[in-house]
């Protein structure tokens, strides 16, 4: 797995050719990482799964949320505002 020194150090050196380094950066940015960012970074997912699986794993490693968009995700603490319960207790 590509540690996090590695990426701070490509990003750093403005090598910023890699995809996980991209993502990574878009990631400090806006905190989220959808989908589609990773597909602009990796136009043919299905060609390389392991590389795929290596991206999800380090934005986990560095705490980077990732999915559709950030309106489908959860609150940081795991709860669902309370408008999106429709008043269900």
């Amino acid at each position: 797995m590509v540690s996090q020194s590695m990426i701070d150090k490509e990003i750093n050196e403005g090598n910023e050719t890699s995809p996980i380094a991209n993502l990574f950066k878009l990631g400090r940015e806006k905190s989220f990482v959808s989908y589609e960012d990773i597909l602009r970074h990796v136009p043919f997912p299905e060609q390389d799964l392991e590389y795929v699986d290596r991206i999800f794993a380090c934005l986990i490693c560095a705490g980077i949320s990732y999915g559709e968009d950030e309106a489908h995700q959860e609150d940081i603490d795991g709860l669902y505002d309370k408008a999106e319960l429709n008043g269900t207790p």
